[in-house]
């Protein structure tokens, strides 16, 4: 816990990059866009009879609407993050998008028509619905423009749906990957034989003098061995009760450390139920301990608040350590990033973990997640 260590969720290297899937989106906007503006201008122009000039300003200006209106409606999905909605709250949401920016292109087609040619009814849907009375030739134009824009959403949605599904399928495979894989690095960095080596001589040591504190320690060693063992069957447990593996921990460890390690705690009662990732606790309290306050001769006292603020619990272990640590190579904050791992795969962005060195002989270890 000696050098700065920031940690931010964010996407897996194997995702494309956004860069790639903007250029993609745009390249299929212009394209298609371009394809349907020929499509509707030549056919103005082959099937009405009107002069090319026209045609492509009526068509050019329906199909640049047609790009900010899509674009529009794709940016407030975005925004507002619909495809984290349930199925019917993102269907109405699309239906609703889809009839205002039909109804808006409509009306674009229908002034365009009126000022270049004198009829709301572009020419070449007159033409082919000239048997239909006026204002069968306003709704069939309406029904046509319609379509175009369910199809664009079908296929926009239809593809974001399966790439956030493919997203959600990759990092559930990577979280199992990750804990299965840690699982044995939990044993060997959060409960390490040091530890256990001592908390054994401690309860040695109180086996004669004071029995009933020796079977109490015996008591706390195996809750929390037991708690350790079965960490990698659960990805999230309560504040709560990783606080109680938390007391037994530092109870064990004050068999050793006596009145070099003092405990204060400041812990929100809405703290208490959020779901936090299984040895968070554990993992940032072991990491305060074995490389701040056991290396001091005076020891220290740790600090450990928890509140909630603005749907987001903050998680703040303060503790003292030695301004030029020595450091075992490739031990440095091993649980650390571990544990960040594991709130970029549970949380994404949305959770994030930070390590404050620059006080002097002070380290500032601080966790950010939804509550």
């Amino acid at each position: 816990m000696h050098e700065p260590l920031t940690a931010k969720a964010g996407g897996s290297r194997s995702q494309r990059t956004p860069a790639k899937i903007s250029f993609a989106y745009w390249t299929l906007q212009l394209v298609c866009w371009g394809l349907y503006f020929y499509a509707q201008s030549s056919g103005e122009v082959i099937f009405a009879g009107v002069p090319w000039s026209k045609a492509a300003v009526m068509w050019g200006g329906v199909c640049v609407a047609g790009i900010g209106l899509t674009q529009t409606l794709r940016w407030v999905a975005r925004r507002q993050a619909w495809l984290e909605l349930p199925p019917l709250a993102l269907l109405r949401r699309v239906l609703l998008g889809l009839l205002l920016i039909s109804t808006t292109s409509y009306l674009i087609a229908i002034t365009l028509s009126s000022t270049l040619y004198g009829t709301p009814v572009v020419p070449i849907l007159g033409t082919f619905y000239r048997k239909l009375y006026f204002s069968g030739q306003l709704r069939n134009q309406f029904i046509s423009g319609f379509l175009i824009y369910t199809m664009w959403v079908a296929i926009y949605f239809g593809i974001a749906i399966q790439r956030r599904r493919h997203s959600v399928e990759l990092r559930q495979a990577q979280l199992a990957e990750a804990l299965q894989a840690a699982e044995l690095r939990l044993l060997k960095t959060q409960l390490n034989p040091h530890f256990l080596f001592n908390a054994l001589n401690g309860v040695r040591a109180l086996i004669a003098g004071d029995p009933g504190k020796a079977q109490d320690a015996v008591t706390r060693l195996a809750r929390t061995l037991r708690y350790t063992l079965a960490a990698g069957e659960e990805n999230l447990v309560t504040m709560a009760r990783e606080l109680e593996m938390v007391d037994d921990y530092l109870a064990l460890e004050q068999l050793r450390l006596a009145e070099r390690l003092k405990v204060v705690r400041d812990i929100a009662p809405a703290a208490l139920t959020v779901r936090i990732p299984v040895m968070l606790m554990q993992t940032l309290v072991e990491n305060a301990i074995k490389h701040g306050i056991s290396p001091l001769k005076q020891g220290g006292t740790l600090r450990i608040a928890a509140h909630v603020t603005a749907a987001e619990l903050v998680v703040e272990i303060v503790n003292p350590c030695p301004e030029s640590p020595a450091m075992e190579p490739g031990s440095e904050n091993v649980g650390l990033k571990n544990l960040s791992e594991r709130l970029r795969l549970l949380f994404g962005p949305a959770a994030r973990l930070h390590l404050d060195l620059s006080g002097p002989g002070q380290a500032i270890a601080e966790v950010r997640l939804p509550a």
